[in-house]
């Protein structure tokens, strides 16, 4: 992700740097080659941080089932515990009140862990998509500001 920032810089300073052509408001010479090439660059860089993205969206699923499984497992194990408790005298009713309690907590808890992996997975995604929605404004940029300038042949 940092060589695209960097990148980005170079192309940046490669602008402002450059020779302003007189007469034709703020526009500048640039050496093509030089330009295309940081956007080659910025080509070659953008797959990885796709597989990035993909391997992070991924990892989120991986994280939203685990958590469900763990979650499943917490009801199961209530819901084990509530079945060994049964009995027909007081301690029946308290062990079927504590279950229930168990149930509701592991319930609570399996949601709590669910919506934590959700709000994770949001917000790596939000964070990728700024960060690619950045990099693709840069070189749409770059490619209006090399179709302004005049054509020169080399």
């Amino acid at each position: 992700m940092m060589e695209i920032y960097r990148i980005l810089d170079e192309l940046e300073l490669m602008i402002k740097d450059s020779k302003k052509v007189p007469l034709s408001s703020g526009k500048v010479m640039i050496e093509s080659y030089r330009f295309l090439d940081r956007v080659d660059r910025i080509r070659a860089i953008l797959p990885e941080e796709l597989e990035t993205a993909r391997l992070i969206i991924s990892e989120k699923e991986r994280i939203v089932k685990e958590a469900c499984a763990q979650a499943d497992d917490y009801v199961e194990q209530s819901r084990n515990q509530v079945a060994q408790m049964v009995d027909d005298n007081e301690i029946t009713r308290n062990a079927m009140q504590m279950g229930e309690e168990i149930v509701a907590k592991a319930e609570e808890m399996a949601r709590e862990i669910r919506r934590d992996a959700n709000e994770y997975a949001d917000g790596v995604l939000t964070h990728m998509e700024i960060v690619l929605k950045k990099g693709l404004e840069a070189i749409s940029q770059g490619k209006d500001e090399l179709n302004e300038s005049p054509r020169e042949d080399y």
